[in-house]
């Protein structure tokens, strides 16, 4: 993949890529659409520029106790999924996923744990970062 932005994803302590074992489970309804989501935004401009997507409804700043992340956002048989991610220049760090359920949201991270993966990813990214593979 290549373009304005590079994408990351989390490998656990096991060699697991979190993200895409999510994708290729519970996420996999929306793993066309998170595809799709993620080539636009590794080729778009950053936020701010005109011809940038890196805006709602396609990615939203999070608050809270998720300060500093993002989410990226799809829609998938009527379900709503997420990809949350650190933005670190122009390379995004994937560390954790979740979905609205009709009751509400879910996700099996915290903010630290997400706050952890990001410091792991950047100090040891041999070990706990891969491309994320389109």
């Amino acid at each position: 993949m290549s373009g304005e932005h590079k994408f990351y994803d989390y490998i656990d302590e096991g060699g697991n890529n979190i993200i895409e074992d999510w994708l290729n489970n519970e996420g996999r309804s929306a793993k066309a659409n998170f595809i799709i989501r993620i080539e636009l935004l590794a080729a778009s401009p950053p936020r701010g520029f005109v011809d940038s997507v890196w805006q709602y409804p396609y990615v939203t700043p999070l608050t809270g106790q998720w300060e500093g992340f993002v989410e990226i956002r799809v829609k998938a048989n009527n379900n709503q999924y997420r990809l949350i991610g650190k933005k670190v220049d122009r390379d995004i760090l994937l560390v954790a996923w979740g979905y609205h359920d009709g009751k509400g949201w879910n996700t099996a991270d915290t903010p630290s744990t997400a706050k952890e993966r990001v410091d792991q990813m950047l100090n040891n990214p041999d070990k706990y970062r891969r491309d994320h593979e389109l």
